[in-house]
Parts: C-alpha cells; sequence; structure tokens
C-alpha cells in the first residue's frame, strides 16, 4: 500500500498560492483500522486534520497531529479537522497495474487552521476517539483566514501475488 497526498493552498478568488506533495506513512493505529476489517471491527475514514509538527515523518507511533506553536499556544487558529462527505471517495481498478486506487479530497475553509501547516492525516473519529491511519509531512505552508486549503489524497492497493514485498 502507498499513497501521496497533494495539498493546494488557495485565494477565495481560486487562485493557486501553494501547491506540494508528499509520500504519508501508514500509523500503527492505520495498520490496526486496516487489520479490523477482518473481523467486522473496523471502522471507515470520517475526517482529515492538520498540524503543525514536522517531527520525524516516518515514525509510526503518532497518535494526534500537533497544534502548538513552540511555546505551548496553540499554532491554528480554528478547526483543525474536517470531516469527509462519503461521496467524496472513489474507488477505481487499474488492471494493468493490478492496484485498487482510492482518491479523497476535503477542504478546510478560509476560518480553518489559520496558522502555519506542516503535517495532516486521514482519520477515523468514533464515540471511543480518534484514530489516525496516517500521516503525512511537508514543507511549512502558511494559511490566512482568506485561504482555502484543499488535499487531494491518493492511496493505493496493490493486488496480486505480494510475496515480493516480503524480503
Amino acid at each position: 500500500m502507498r499513497a501521496v497526498l497533494r495539498l493546494e493552498l488557495r485565494e477565495r478568488s481560486g487562485a493557486l498560492l501553494t501547491r506540494r506533495e508528499a509520500h504519508n506513512t501508514v500509523l500503527a493505529t492505520g495498520g490496526r483500522m486496516i487489520a479490523d476489517l477482518f473481523s467486522g471491527a473496523g471502522a471507515a475514514i470520517t475526517h482529515m486534520s492538520v498540524g503543525t509538527s514536522d517531527d520525524a515523518p516516518d515514525a509510526v507511533d503518532v497518535t494526534a497531529l500537533a497544534n502548538d506553536d513552540g511555546t505551548g499556544a496553540p499554532g491554528l487558529v480554528g478547526e483543525t479537522t474536517v470531516a469527509i462527505d462519503a461521496g467524496a471517495f472513489t474507488t477505481e481498478v487499474d488492471q494493468t497495474r493490478r492496484r485498487v486506487v482510492v482518491r479523497v479530497r476535503a477542504t478546510l475553509g478560509d476560518a480553518a487552521a489559520v496558522g502555519t501547516l506542516r503535517e495532516a492525516s486521514l482519520m477515523s473519529r468514533r464515540s471511543g476517539g480518534d484514530v489516525l491511519y496516517n500521516r503525512v509531512v511537508f514543507p511549512p505552508v502558511t494559511k490566512g483566514d482568506n485561504h482555502d486549503l484543499s488535499l487531494f489524497w491518493e492511496v493505493e492497493f496493490p493486488y496480486g501475488d505480494l510475496q515480493w514485498l516480503v524480503r
């Protein structure tokens, strides 16, 4: 499984200000979320979240995104998590490359997550608490209260003989 995030920061007028692209790390909680699907205990991805930390992009034990400006005060003003509508997900089977591709897009509006962003995650929000699936760290993006931030995720699941992955 692998995934890529494309981030676009736009002015209210729609003019593109910044674009970033980065690969994701599936977290230990995300691996467990997928494994739980086998027993019917898994949960859907329901939200996207952003944060301020650029620590260890390949760490698998992160359980929450940061919202700290380095002095203990919040680094981001406004909501840092947005619900993803079920209709925002598309799935495609690529038989040539033997993969199933899931694409999803979510947007944080102008009043949300104002400040300097450095990380993003897909997550499942449940009554027992938020469970992060993945985490992506990217070069800093400064979002103002007159900007929209759209995150486009593409997650691919290979199929066929995957023994070559184990070495």
